[in-house]
């Protein structure tokens, strides 16, 4: 409520008469005001209203007799006028009314009437210009039904933004004559041109409030997060680190979000690496709420991962260690401890399969030979088009591979294989050789190369389904180890390829031989495998990598018991009540056939023997008495792991849906199961994010500031992320890279 002392704007004499209570020059004529500037006030003059302000009632005559039955306010002049109010007589009566689009003040009592608002309303300069910007036209809803709808100024420039984010290009298009002329022929022919500088504010404006819903999301939604980072090195000689949050939501669907692309103009050292994580961490209020971080092999992330250790050990207060120091440590020593450096596997699966690369350039660099000759002049492409229209081929041309990401070479041969006829034939006859010298491309090099394609096909599609974004990938993790730890036993003996799978071998011993227990955690809390297909798993890990792990599957079970504990600690209080767990019934059981097979370890149907060291006595008595002693308390985790595993072995389950639909009957333990499934097993999430800088970040925009670089960065991942857009987005753009190549398109 307003008091006497409220700010005027003096706009002339008759302003000044109406602040006084009398009328203006300008005004109608109104008897009741002049006899109350003659004779004084009545009863009939001043109306006070209630303490909403939306009523008012007149104050008593001075004879005692009672005030009049309040009454509202029903002009719709007030729709453009801020009431006034202020103390007369100890009643609260409006004096006076604000201009909703000029401020300026005019007298507002009841007995004045309102006619000279109506009158400043038809001539208010400032309402004249905002009806000129504002556009009615009429649009349909989604029933068909028709409603109004209006241009707002504000409202393009906000849709200004998101287009410059989502489309990568420049600020300042809001001001260029091509795009002003294209709006205002097209859409709206008053559209003003939106100014450069203008742009860079409405870009911090939204960058800042889609900021501050995500910290607001981050705070009131969500238990903890997950995150990759990795450090990208771009054409303008900025180096740029990210940092991406993973995490589910409060229906259970994965998310993920860039938090930060934060300049690093340092030594890329542990202590820079963690300086800028853990900034922008503390930026969204996530110092405490860091459950891990997958990051790649490079010495200086294991670096940061020890300075990051004190601030990031804080969401269960579990002591944070290493794997490396982990594994060096023994299971059955119960410490409460939980892996917070993650490992990127799809970083570890180009390890291991550059190995093979590298036995294999000599075949690989014969294609690229091929290919480069072919791009190598426009005359050439013609000439090789000609040819294929003549064959009845739909001519393409290829694309070369690069070194440095081996899923590009495979799908150099994947897109080459189908046109091996036409492209052979024209460079046996184009491309040119000594006599006596060897043809360029032979038989034997097609049928090694379908012997390396095939080989290759596994790691490819691993390395596609483990960069997933929407669904848990940490579950996925144990088949694919025995899936590729099989692939390579079955190659080790073939002829022309197992001279590459030794190295292979050795390298993936190397790094997983030492199952992560992240791993093992994820795939005992798919309900379809629990301890009973954890046992039966490491049965067939031990047979393929000679491996006993006899005592890790002891010791793992009473580890899951620990971590479950400290869960209990900080979540027991959601525990208001526990429903049975029910009987559920599956379909098809095809896709676990090889952990599930009662008749023995059966992969790719070859039988294995059974491990002796493995007996049932293991999986049994060992791990009750495991369990008895780790914990008094794991009654959620025991009814868990006792109860049948879920038969639904399709590959539509989905475990999140299946851990929400219980967490009723598991309170604690599906909040547990729900940050272990959140935590992404690579840091493709990451480097997609380059993908989008350099696109960002391109020859024409050199002169973006790092800020800006972020900004639109964070923009242009959040309007995907709500879209649900973000799923392997380079495999997807490197996949078109190879296939888009058609001549006749």
């Amino acid at each position: 409520m307003a008091g006497s002392d409220e700010e005027t704007v003096e706009v002339g004499m008759n302003e000044e008469r109406r602040l006084c209570g009398l009328a203006g020059d300008d005004d109608e004529d109104n008897m009741d005001e002049d006899r109350a500037a003659l004779f004084g006030a009545t009863a009939d003059d001043a109306i006070p209203v209630d303490g909403d302000g939306e009523h008012v009632e007149e104050p008593p005559a001075p004879d005692g007799n009672t005030a009049k039955r309040p009454r509202p306010s029903t002009s719709p002049v007030w729709a453009d006028y801020e009431k006034l109010f202020k103390e007369i007589n100890g009643k609260t009566v409006r004096y006076g009314a604000r201009c909703l689009h000029c401020s300026k003040v005019y007298s507002g009592f009841s007995s004045g009437g309102t006619g000279h608002l109506s009158r400043h309303i038809l001539v208010c300069v400032k309402k004249r210009e905002k009806d000129r910007m504002s556009q009615s036209q009429i649009s349909f809803t989604s029933d068909g039904s028709m409603r109004t709808w209006d241009y707002c100024p504000m409202r393009a420039r906000t849709e200004l933004v998101r287009l410059i984010a989502r489309l990568d290009v420049p600020i300042s298009l809001g001001e260029s004559e091509a795009f002003v002329e294209y709006i205002k022929n097209a859409h709206n022919p008053k559209y003003t041109k939106v100014s450069r500088q203008t742009t860079s504010r409405d870009i911090l404006k939204y960058f800042t409030d889609c900021k501050a819903k995500l910290v607001e999301t981050f705070t009131t939604s969500i238990n903890c997060v997950c995150l990759t980072s990795d450090i990208w090195s771009g054409n303008a000689k900025e180096d740029y680190i990210s940092v991406v949050a993973h995490y589910i939501n409060s229906d259970w669907q994965l998310e993920k979000r860039v938090l930060g692309l934060v300049l690093i103009d340092v030594s890329h050292n542990g202590q820079n690496i963690a300086d800028r994580v853990a900034s922008v961490l503390a930026d969204y209020g996530l110092s405490e709420k860091v459950f891990a971080v997958t990051l790649d092999n490079a010495s200086s992330n294991a670096s940061a991962m020890h300075k990051l250790k004190p601030i990031l050990s804080k969401y269960l207060g579990l002591e944070v260690i290493d794997e490396s120091e982990y594994a060096s440590s023994s299971l059955n020593n119960a410490v409460n401890s939980i892996f917070l450096h993650q490992r990127c596997a799809c970083h570890i699966l180009n390890l291991i399969v550059k190995e093979a690369l590298t036995t294999l350039k000599p075949l690989i660099e014969t294609f690229r030979t091929a290919i480069s000759f072919l791009n190598s002049s426009n005359q050439r492409i013609a000439a090789y088009k000609s040819y294929c229209i003549a064959t009845g081929v739909r001519p393409r041309k290829f694309q070369l591979d690069m070194e440095v990401r081996w899923n590009s070479t495979y799908l150099m041969l994947k897109h080459l294989f189908p046109h091996k006829s036409p492209f052979t034939t024209f460079i046996q006859a184009q491309y040119p050789r000594d006599k006596g010298e060897p043809l360029l491309l032979t038989e034997d090099h097609w049928m090694m190369a379908q012997k390396v394609l095939s080989f290759l096909e596994l790691f490819y599609d691993a390395t596609v389904t483990l960069s997933g974004v929407y669904y848990p990938t940490s579950p996925l993790m144990i088949h694919y180890l025995v899936k590729i730890s099989l692939h390579l036993k079955n190659y080790a003996n073939d002829v022309h390829i197992r001279s590459v799978v030794q190295p292979m071998i050795d390298k993936y011993n190397k790094y997983w031989r030492d199952i992560p227990l992240l791993y093992s955690f994820a795939f005992i809390l798919d309900p379809r495998a629990k301890m009973k297909g954890f046992t039966r798993v490491l049965r067939r890990l031990g047979n393929l990598t000679s491996t006993d792990y006899s005592a890790y599957l002891v010791g793992t079970r009473a580890r899951l018991a620990d971590v479950y504990n400290k869960y209990d600690e900080k979540y027991g209080a959601v525990r208001l009540r526990r429903t049975d767990p029910p009987v559920l019934s599956g379909k098809s059981r095809s896709a676990w056939d090889e952990i599930y097979d009662d008749d023995g370890p059966v992969l790719g149907g070859v039988i294995l023997p059974g491990n002796p060291n493995m007996s049932r006595d293991t999986s049994a008595t060992s791990l009750l008495n495991a369990v008895r002693s780790s914990a008094s308390n794991a009654s959620e985790l025991v009814s868990y792991l006792d109860c049948d595993t879920v038969n639904h072995l399709t590959d539509d389950f989905n475990i999140l849906d299946w851990w929400h639909q219980h967490k009723l009957t598991y309170p604690v333990l599906s909040i547990m199961a729900k940050d272990i499934l959140t935590v992404p097993v690579s840091t493709i999430s990451s480097e997609s994010t380059f993908s989008m800088t350099g696109r960002i970040i391109e020859e024409r925009r050199r002169s973006l500031k790092p800020e800006m670089v972020e900004m639109l960065t964070c923009i242009k991942d959040w309007e995907a992320a709500e879209a649900r857009l973000q799923q392997n987005v380079e495999d997807k753009e490197l996949e078109e890279a190879f296939e888009e190549l058609y001549l006749d398109s």
